[in-house]
């Protein structure tokens, strides 16, 4: 599997319509990065890999009253030792709000969300990319790909075309 890496900045800005990004991967100093790219802070922010790198330089960057919400920490999963953040002071600071969910708290409302979104989708309102690998046996490559960072967007194994 290819790395993508370089790809992401242009996708998120040029696809996905952000106005700004840069590649954490290869930012020296993420707080600097973010600084650059956010000047004026972070309102909200979709906590889904963690890692002291990233995690601690948003926090250091989060507006006041900002909000985070927390749904994975992929980067956390398989180390023997997790990482500990830095920066938690920040949340007394800036008196954000920081939340951890997950889906199936939510599950109740997934009819509701489909009858919103997919009229949205359908219209082109909502850009999404998938990553599509085919045959079963791509498969746990495909899975160990989550891990390391080699996927860009939904990752999807076909295992048969209908």
């Amino acid at each position: 599997m290819e790395d993508k890496f370089p790809l992401h900045v242009d996708l998120l800005k040029n696809k996905l319509g952000f106005d700004e990004a840069f590649n954490y991967k290869e930012e020296h100093n993420s707080d600097a990065g973010l600084k650059r790219s956010v000047p004026e802070g972070i309102d909200i922010y979709f906590e889904n890999v963690g890692g002291k790198k990233m995690l601690d330089a948003v926090l250091l960057n989060m507006r006041v009253f900002g909000r985070i919400a927390a749904c994975g920490m992929i980067s956390q999963y398989n180390l023997d030792q997790r990482e500990g953040v830095c920066t938690l002071m920040s949340i007394v600071y800036k008196r954000f709000h920081f939340e951890g969910f997950s889906a199936p708290d939510y599950y109740h409302l997934y009819h509701k969300f489909l009858d919103i979104v997919l009229p949205y989708i359908r219209e082109g309102k909502i850009a999404y990319i998938e990553d599509i690998v085919e045959g079963l046996e791509k498969g746990p490559e495909a899975v160990m790909g989550l891990f390391k960072g080699r996927n860009v967007g939904k990752q999807m194994v076909v295992v048969a075309h209908e």
